[in-house]
């Protein structure tokens, strides 16, 4: 199955909409910056794997991921300390794993501004993922919702 990146990426921004909305009827169980905190650790293991090539667009843009979630958490009232140790998941992986840690983290979240970064985060990082698998000569989207599973009761 062959899907264009436009298909893709309305299928991910429509599922993390409805998965965002969720939190909205359910009071937060954790607080924000506690729930972005492993968001920003997944960010960091992607820097990491991509390396510090000022040149590459999409380190550039993971530095900013990074800024933008230290920024968000520091608002929240929790401490963006960087994670420490290494990851063990490839690049591709890394970048898939970062993408369902978004949508995870959605319904979870209070503040609705705090929903808007993360859908424009995880919109970002399937980007990342569909270019990563074509410079590697793949099917930049081979299937939508590869690899994804909800929950019990979704």
């Amino acid at each position: 199955m062959s899907l264009r990146r436009r298909e893709f990426l309305g299928a991910i921004a429509g599922g993390l909409l409805i998965g965002g909305c969720a939190g909205e009827t359910e009071p937060a169980v954790t607080r924000d910056a506690e729930v972005l905190a492993p968001l920003l650790a997944g960010e960091y293991a992607a820097l990491d794997a991509l390396g510090d090539d000022p040149a590459d667009l999409i380190a550039a843009a993971d530095r900013g991921h990074v800024r933008r979630l230290r920024r968000a958490i520091v608002a929240a009232g929790g401490d963006p300390e960087a994670p420490a140790g290494d990851d063990p998941l490839p690049q591709l992986a890394r970048k898939q794993q970062n993408v369902f840690d978004y949508a995870a983290a959605l319904p979870r979240l209070s503040d609705p501004d705090l929903r808007v970064l993360v859908l424009q985060l995880a919109a970002e990082e399937a980007e990342h993922l569909a270019a990563l698998r074509l410079a590697a000569g793949d099917e930049p989207v081979p299937d939508a919702f590869a690899g994804l599973t909800l929950g019990a009761g979704a």
